[in-house]
């Protein structure tokens, strides 16, 4: 009964990893739509905010009437908003393993070197400081410039 017992044993361990990978696909999917729906919520405040602006600047226009405060006020909730969205489609990036290409900001895979829409090389972002540290590690050890600089200067 050996043997059945770690065959037993096996299939136990199986399910369970696979249960997990169900289990934490399931939530991922959940995130996400929920996520989708907070989005589609802003876009629609977004779009509201952008209609009242719309009739601050024509009545501004067409009546003379002062509405620059008003105008202010929906253009700083307007960018409050867009900040919020920016936020939540990253995150919803970050969980399906997407980044966005930044030349036509196309959804493509992390992985991906090309944009599989427009072609354009897509270079590593600097996303978090902890990237932003060696590249700032870097520029000082790049000095062969100036020194190229500076014979060329002396050459002329």
């Amino acid at each position: 009964m050996g043997k059945f017992d770690e065959f037993f044993d096996d299939v136990v361990v199986n399910a369970k990893t696979a249960a997990s990978a169900v289990s934490k696909k399931a939530s991922n999917v959940y995130d996400t739509s929920k996520h989708r729906i907070s989005a589609a919520g802003i876009r629609g405040e977004i779009n509201q905010k952008l209609r009242e602006l719309g009739k601050y600047s024509f009545k501004q226009e067409a009546y003379g009437t002062d509405m620059s405060e008003e105008i202010a006020r929906t253009v700083a909730e307007i960018r409050e908003l867009k900040e919020n969205l920016d936020i939540i489609n990253a995150h919803i990036d970050s969980v399906k393993n997407q980044k966005k290409c930044p030349n036509c900001e196309a959804k493509v895979p992390k992985n991906s070197v090309f944009c599989n829409i427009c072609g354009a090389r897509i270079d590593e972002e600097v996303e978090p400081t902890v990237e932003a540290e060696p590249e700032a590690e870097q520029a000082p050890a790049e000095k062969p410039e100036p020194a190229v600089k500076t014979t060329a200067e002396d050459a002329d």
